[in-house]
């Protein structure tokens, strides 16, 4: 049977789009809807293929490219070029997911919101280099605290912190709403 995908309805393209069972050429052609919410579905879609990934990566809905940075089948070059998307919602969903290189993870290490570094301090593809560099951040006791109970982190690096932080103390983890209030 051959449906014309695009005489569907919005609704039943995104239903189309989000299903776990849907071919590969759908997931393709649903990739280029004009539908900026079939395009994030089909972003968010585990089947999606590096290339469809690649091809969301650059779309010019914000969203699209969040949908592709949270995606764990995203690959690793994928999100390294998210890693310098100018949405610091598409770099704080770079920087928790588990598929993110440890080279990307240096580079957004440096990033200027608090929010995305605790992140990078508790993504298990951190360099101890790395951790060990925001070991020493003041300015956050949220960073210093996740750097100290990363596995990665150096168990010097880690003793240190965790003699110097508050006891019974947990910092604020990160959330896409503390990166909003970041900005409030």
């Amino acid at each position: 049977m051959n449906i014309d995908l695009r005489k569907l309805e919005s609704e039943v393209r995104k239903a189309i789009a989000k299903s776990a069972f849907v071919e590969t050429e759908v997931l393709e052609f649903l990739s280029k809807d004009e539908d900026c919410f079939v395009r994030r579905n089909v972003a968010a879609n585990l089947n999606a293929t590096d290339t469809i990934l690649d091809s969301l990566a650059k779309d010019e809905d914000s969203d699209v490219r969040v949908e592709v940075a949270k995606n764990p089948a995203t690959p690793c070059k994928v999100l390294n070029f998210l890693s310098r998307d100018e949405d610091d919602e598409v770099r704080f969903e770079v920087a928790r997911n588990k598929n993110t290189s440890s080279e990307t993870l240096t580079y957004l290490a440096s990033d200027g919101h608090p929010v995305i570094i605790r992140n990078v301090a508790i993504n298990e593809n951190t360099p101890p280099e790395t951790l060990e560099l925001l070991g020493n951040e003041w300015h956050d006791f949220g960073i210093r605290y996740f750097v100290a109970h990363n596995e990665k982190t150096p168990k010097e690096v880690r003793e240190r912190l965790k003699s110097q932080l508050p006891k019974d103390t947990w910092p604020m983890s990160p959330s896409i709403e503390a990166l909003y209030a970041y900005y409030n």
